[in-house]
């Protein structure tokens, strides 16, 4: 809750500091030059590794669906704080729209995946892209549980899940993103040269069909970005349990963000104890709902038993039977306490929520645990058939890191290069004053 009482966290013996000016090239650099030097070495270590580039792809693919988590969950914000017309988040949204409009960029990343799908491949990562795959007259036998079955789809699931519409799709997708968090972005920093309060009024009455059509978009993406690559296995759910990711790491992000920017000495009036506190509060929020859907999620299909469904998690190491755990069940584990269980009981505090080195260790806590969220969800289908150890799956942990490490790069530096150009904060939102009155009690 917040009312218009004058906050005391700030300091008042000098303006603030609202342009990185000449920080912005120390924070560029480096960055691009981490994501350009990881998707290197990830590539060499990806051609090292297998002929095919399977495990490069499959790595490729848990670091951009990591990175499309944040841009997906700054778009979210972004338009979610213009729907219900927030004061409180005016003086760090910027924050969202740099990350949000970086969704071009995140849009080029995924332009190897495409490539993977469009031209004639062994099924890597997605194994639908097969000749024939799932019709009749060919099917794919697989080794579950010591059992081979053959797998295949409907005539229309096969339709659906064909290269060219795939990859329609995709870029359909980015576009739609792309112009709704460019648009928005764009016109919040017009305003702070016209300062005219009719641009909000006008982003405030976009906000509503923007956040449905992302919503929708979001849902379908995750479909056939991560879901697809088990065709056979479906969950309504499973657009909401990326969601809820996606806000927990948009959160984390930002707070990291926040932290780091008023570390050096910029929003340091704009920027207080409070929305500090209220970022917190958000991610110990989505920490809960996240919880609640990937129980749902698991809960069901446990309650169901439906082998198509069931084959999902026990892939992933999610069995209460003796002898039926796999290599993945540590990191089945590692979600339930790390991602969950863990921040819960960590972020309850309003003391931890208001000190910043508090929240920053339960922010990056909960980023690391998204990656490793991503993982499970994605590397189990790279180890089909088979039962990998422990061992096997920590061998591919340094390919992992530099292809997260290159997109991440790659992302930060996109979203400093946005930020050099504009004010750390909105200028002249009419709503600028309620924020920077903002209080909790």
């Amino acid at each position: 809750m917040a009312n218009s009482a004058t906050h005391h966290d700030h300091d008042d013996s000098g303006p603030e500091r609202l342009h990185l000016g000449s920080f912005a090239g120390s924070l560029f650099r480096p960055a691009a030059l981490v994501g350009g030097a990881g998707l290197l070495v990830a590539l060499i270590l990806g051609r090292i590794q297998d002929a095919d580039f399977s495990r490069f792809l499959f790595a490729y693919l848990v670091a951009f669906a990591f990175v499309l988590s944040l841009a997906v969950g700054a778009l979210f914000f972004l338009l979610l704080q213009y729907l219900v017309k927030a004061g409180w988040s005016v003086s760090v949204r910027r924050i969202a729209e740099w990350m949000a409009s970086s969704m071009p960029i995140v849009g080029l990343m995924s332009l190897p995946l495409l490539y993977a799908v469009m031209v004639p491949h062994n099924g890597i990562p997605y194994r639908w892209t097969q000749p024939g795959w799932g019709t009749s007259s060919e099917t794919v036998q697989l080794k579950v549980e010591g059992a081979v079955k053959e797998e295949g789809i409907s005539a229309s699931k096969r339709a659906y899940l064909s290269p060219l519409p795939f990859a329609s799709r995709v870029i359909g997708y980015f576009l739609i993103w792309s112009i709704i968090a460019v648009y928005f972005a764009r016109q919040s920093a017009l305003q702070d040269t016209t300062g005219d309060p009719k641009i909000t009024a006008r982003l405030q009455s976009l906000a509503a069909p923007a956040l449905v059509i992302t919503a929708l978009t979001v849902t379908l993406a995750a479909w056939d970005l991560i879901m697809s690559l088990d065709p056979t296995w479906s969950s309504t759910i499973f657009g909401v349990y990326y969601f809820a990711g996606s806000m927990v790491a948009f959160y984390a992000f930002t707070i990291l963000t926040v932290i780091f920017l008023q570390s050096k000495g910029y929003l340091t009036r704009g920027i207080t104890v409070e929305h500090r506190h209220d970022l917190g509060k958000f991610l110990f929020a989505f920490v809960f709902f996240f919880g609640y859907i990937a129980f749902s999620q698991y809960m069901l299909m446990w309650y169901a038993n439906i082998p198509e469904e069931t084959e999902w998690f026990l892939r992933r190491g999610v069995s209460t039977e003796p002898g039926k755990q796999t290599g993945f069940t540590i990191f089945a584990f590692g979600i339930l306490f790390g991602k969950v269980l863990i921040p819960f009981a960590g972020l309850l505090s309003r003391h931890v929520k208001r000190n910043p080195k508090f929240l920053a260790f339960w922010a990056l806590w909960l980023l690391f645990f998204q990656w490793i969220d991503m993982y499970w969800l994605i590397t189990p289908e790279l180890y089909l058939g088979k039962d990998p150890s422990l061992g096997d799956l920590c061998g591919s942990i340094p390919l992992l890191l530099c292809a997260t490490l290159g997109l991440l790069g790659i992302f930060i530096a996109s979203v400093v290069r946005k930020a050099s150009h504009e004010s750390l904060r909105p200028l002249h939102d009419p709503r600028m004053n309620e924020a920077l009155a903002f209080h909790n009690i």
